[in-house]
């Protein structure tokens, strides 16, 4: 019977999960969302590229150097703030994992306790709570 409650846990959050999935190539958890994203940031250096020395006429190695620089900086940044913001929230690996053990403990703790002791822990949280 525990054996079944465990599985049912395990089926909801998996369910859970493939409901807030994106497209394969926007994911970027996948080989496809990291080579896209791969793919955009190799490109969008050479479109600014084009677009300042060809529409704006400025030096094509004052352009590379600049463009260069500045991707650079921009992305580093973004990165710093995407693991920042992860720290911030918890949202990293062992933070995960932390959390899971813990209600994994909290749940076979609560399975190997008798119905009065189950009881005695509601009436007191009840007791608490008011």
């Amino acid at each position: 019977m525990n054996h079944m409650k465990s599985s049912n846990l395990h089926m909801s959050t998996s369910n859970e999960e493939k409901e807030k999935k994106l497209p394969m190539l926007l994911d970027i958890g996948t080989k496809g969302g990291a080579l896209f994203l791969s793919l955009v940031l190799f490109i969008i250096p050479i479109i600014g590229y084009n677009i300042v020395t060809i529409g704006f006429g400025v030096d094509e190695i004052e352009a590379g150097k600049w463009i260069g620089v500045g991707f650079t900086v921009v992305t580093t940044l973004l990165w710093a703030s995407t693991y920042i913001f992860r720290v911030a929230t918890k949202d990293m690996t062992y933070a995960k994992q932390l959390k899971d053990y813990e209600n994994a403990v909290i749940a076979k703790r609560l399975e190997e306790l008798d119905e009065d002791e189950i009881q005695a822990l509601v009436e007191d949280i009840e007791r608490d709570d008011f």
